[in-house]
C-alpha cells in the first residue's frame, strides 16, 4: 500500500487553444512538505486550483486518501481570499467559523494563538503588515484543522523576518502531521522547508526529488531547476 494522501494523475486543463497542463502527475506523501517550483506561467496556481476544487473542467484524475474512512481534510491559502479590512483579526475569523458551522470560539483564540495573532487588540486588518496579513489568511485556513495544507506563492512580497515567520510556522505545523503542499518561486526557502519538490515547466513535471538527494550531492534547487527546464527532461 503506498502512503500518498493526494494524488493528481494524467491531469489536463485546456483555456481556449491553449494547453495549460499536459497529462501532468504528481503525488504527495503523508507527512511531506512538497515544494512546487515553476517559472510564471508555468501552471502552479491552475494545478493547486484543480487540487482544492476551485477548478472543475479539467481532465483526468485527483485523488484524497481516507483515514479511518473519512476523506482527509484540505484547506488552501491563496492570494485572493475575502479578508473584511476594516475588522480585526478574531472578527475576520469569526465570520469564517460561521461560513464552516463552527461556533466554539475556543478553537478562533487557539488557531490565532499558533499563528501569533493574539496580540493585535483591535487593529482592523487594513493596518497589518503584509506577513501578518498572511498569518490570518493561514489562520482562517487552519479553522478546518486540515490533514492537508496547500499554499500558492505564500512569501510573496514579504521581508525577511516575516519569511522566516512563516517558515517556521510552517515547519511548526509539519511536525504535528500536517501534510504541507507549498509553490515558490524563493528556492532558498523551499531547501530550508521542504522534503520534496517537483519542478513544473511548461504544463509537467518534469522532475519530482527527495530534498536529501540534492543535500548529499551537494546541488542546489537553482542548479536543478536550470538543468532541468533547460534541457526539458522528463522524469527518469
Amino acid at each position: 500500500m503506498n502512503n500518498y494522501i493526494l494524488t493528481a494523475e494524467n491531469i489536463k486543463m485546456r483555456y481556449d487553444k491553449n494547453s495549460i497542463l499536459k497529462d501532468l502527475s504528481i503525488y504527495v506523501k503523508h507527512g511531506e512538505i512538497y515544494g512546487l517550483i515553476g517559472k510564471n506561467g508555468s501552471g502552479k496556481t491552475t494545478l493547486l486550483r484543480i487540487l482544492t476544487g476551485l477548478i472543475q473542467n479539467f481532465g483526468g484524475a485527483v485523488s484524497i486518501a481516507k483515514i479511518n474512512g473519512y476523506e482527509c481534510r484540505l484547506a488552501v491559502v491563496i492570494n485572493d481570499p475575502s479578508l473584511f479590512l476594516n475588522m480585526n483579526a478574531f472578527e475576520n475569523m469569526k465570520a469564517q467559523a460561521n461560513l464552516l458551522g463552527l461556533h466554539d470560539d475556543s478553537q478562533i483564540i487557539k488557531v490565532l494563538k499558533t499563528v501569533g495573532l493574539t496580540n493585535t487588540n483591535n487593529k482592523p486588518v487594513n493596518s497589518f503588515s503584509l506577513g501578518m496579513t498572511q498569518r490570518l489568511k493561514l489562520a482562517m485556513a487552519l479553522l478546518q484543522n486540515p490533514d492537508i495544507l496547500i499554499l500558492d506563492e505564500p512569501m510573496n512580497g514579504l521581508d525577511p523576518s516575516g519569511i522566516a515567520e512563516l517558515r517556521e510556522l510552517l515547519l511548526h505545523l509539519n511536525e504535528k502531521g500536517m501534510t504541507i503542499l507549498i509553490s515558490s518561486h524563493i528556492l532558498s526557502e523551499l531547501e530550508q522547508m521542504a522534503t520534496n519538490i517537483g519542478i513544473l515547466h511548461e504544463g509537467k513535471i518534469l522532475k519530482e526529488l527527495a530534498i536529501h538527494d540534492a543535500i548529499q550531492n551537494e546541488i542546489s534547487l537553482e542548479k536543478l531547476y536550470i538543468q532541468y527546464t533547460r534541457e526539458g527532461r522528463t522524469n527518469d
